[in-house]
């Protein structure tokens, strides 16, 4: 028998950084107890180590799954388990030393809060601020900041600088991150994986159209990142990773923020990255006024090879 959706979704909310210390506390006693639930934790993780198609396992010879995975208490710090919810960091562990995955929030990116004014107009030619289309830092009566006082408006499409066809299809902010401060912190074993995520809200009615379409962009390079403007959009090909995520709304999210997570594996080649975070509206009409942005993170997050036990049947 397979564990519940319930128990699932647990374990996605854990291994996904956003369960509460509550729920932590909580799966760790399920696993304690469930062999099956044990079993399909360590499947669903090494479905998120393996994305892209990127797992390298290991053949090693481990203990039974059982053991190999059976959890120490939540107290039991000196065993390497540590939940932070307040700290840029959380880790988990299992009982083998060789297997802990760790998400680090990266402060490289600048006010993802959006409590100060986007700097500047079109794309960013350096790194650590906010640059874009028309859009605006505000506060907002009746909807409540994700993080802090202030928020995001997406205001207007506009054209990309280098783009011929002179079309604005969507309301698009960016930011350059460099990268090569954190090299040291790109795991040499397993995959390192880059986490953009941001709360998105569409404050309109319910059924209002036209629907509007959310993107969450990530995109690494080689290079220089102060000469990446010259030719954007042209070079997003030359990115030698890239990851996104997006979400369709008709309004109706009344103060329901939304969260988007794009995620793309890292390289010790990247240089710096480009975050960008967009609003469509899915026919060609003004920008709606009621759709926001807040609580941007970047968070690495390193998934060490996990052993696998090979069994004949």
């Amino acid at each position: 028998m397979k564990s519940s959706d319930t128990q699932m979704e647990l374990v996605r909310r854990y291994l996904g950084g956003e369960a509460t210390l509550e729920e932590a506390r909580r799966l760790e006693s399920m696993l304690a107890v469930d062999a099956q639930l044990r079993r399909d934790y360590l499947a669903y993780a090494r479905v998120e180590a393996g994305l892209s198609s990127k797992v390298r396992p290991k053949l090693v010879k481990t203990a039974s799954p059982a053991r190999w995975l059976a959890w120490r208490p939540l107290t039991a710090a000196a065993a390497g388990i540590a939940i932070g919810l307040f700290c840029a960091t959380v880790a988990w562990a299992v009982t083998s030393p060789r297997a802990v995955a760790t998400a680090e929030r990266l402060f490289a990116l600048a006010d993802g809060g959006f409590e100060n004014d986007v700097a500047g107009a079109g794309f960013p030619k350096q790194t650590g601020a906010w640059s874009g289309d028309a859009a605006e830092v505000v506060v907002t009566d009746g909807v409540k900041a994700r993080e802090g006082r202030r928020m995001l408006r997406f205001v207007k499409a506009e054209g990309d600088a280098n783009a011929t066809d002179g079309r604005a299809l969507a309301c698009d902010v960016f930011q350059l991150v460099d990268l090569r401060p954190l090299r040291a912190n790109f795991g040499a074993e397993g995959d390192s994986l880059l986490e953009l995520s941001a709360s998105i809200l569409d404050a309109r009615p319910a059924n209002t159209k036209p629907s509007v379409t959310f993107f969450c962009q990530i995109y690494l390079f080689k290079g220089d990142a102060a000469n990446v403007h010259q030719a954007w959009p042209g070079n997003i090909p030359a990115a030698i990773a890239s990851g996104s995520a997006e979400v369709t709304t008709l309004g109706g999210n009344g103060d329901a923020w939304r969260q988007l997570t794009a995620k793309s594996l890292v390289s010790s080649e990247a240089d710096f990255a480009v975050v960008q975070i967009s609003a469509r509206p899915n026919l060609r009409v003004p920008m709606p006024p009621q759709l926001f942005v807040d609580n941007v993170q970047l968070t690495l997050r390193k998934q060490p090879n996990l052993p696998v036990r090979v069994v004949k049947r």
